[in-house]
């Protein structure tokens, strides 16, 4: 059961990370995460307020629901959230090629909190990156160039509310202005 469970989390943590950016309800919440300029490791434990409005539990509920103890998502949960703290950091630059194949490394992080474009909404994993190799998100960090990170539109605050609860202000800024009309949005990671 510990191994199914192990697969059958990070398959839910992919799909959970990857509608918290292209959903714009659930990326109200992960924004917070991705707010820092700075690529360092206190950015893994900036996290938004909000996640039980955003609804990404229920991705892991869904565990649950089909057969896994609470107990074994819950601890296979923190596992996978543990692992990716020392993700965030740019003093360790590539592992070896096996590695990088099957796991979410520093490297494939760094591509991941990258605002540039061509980075946008990629690489997803948690513990595993095969899921973004099988569906399509894998991105390589490029070799020849520092990444920027943080937002799209730069949040220039220090305040913990406005940081915690700024997306949730644009979008239903957005919804308002659409007064009817589907609201949309155009780069999420703004």
């Amino acid at each position: 059961m510990t191994v199914a469970g192990f697969f059958a989390v990070e398959f839910a943590y992919y799909w959970f990370h990857r509608f918290s950016h292209t959903v714009r309800w659930m990326w109200a919440t992960h924004a917070v995460h991705h707010s820092s300029r700075e690529y360092v490791l206190p950015s893994a434990v900036r996290l938004g307020w909000t996640e039980f409005f955003s609804l990404g539990w229920t991705f892991f509920a869904a565990l649950v629901l089909i057969g896994f103890p609470p107990t074994v998502v819950a601890v296979l949960l923190g596992a996978n959230l543990i692992y990716q703290f020392p993700l965030h950091t740019e003093a360790v630059r590539r592992l070896p090629n096996w590695v990088e194949a099957v796991f979410n490394t520093p490297s494939h992080h760094r591509a991941h909190h990258a605002s540039e474009t061509e980075f946008l909404d990629c690489n997803f994993g948690g513990v595993l990156i095969v899921w973004d190799r099988v569906f399509g998100t894998f991105r390589a960090e490029p070799h020849d160039r520092a990444l920027r990170y943080g937002l799209v539109h730069d949040l220039d605050s220090r305040n913990p509310v406005r940081i915690a609860l700024h997306e949730w202000r644009r979008l239903f800024g957005d919804i308002a202005r659409a007064r009817g009309k589907r609201c949309a949005a155009p780069t999420l990671r703004g």
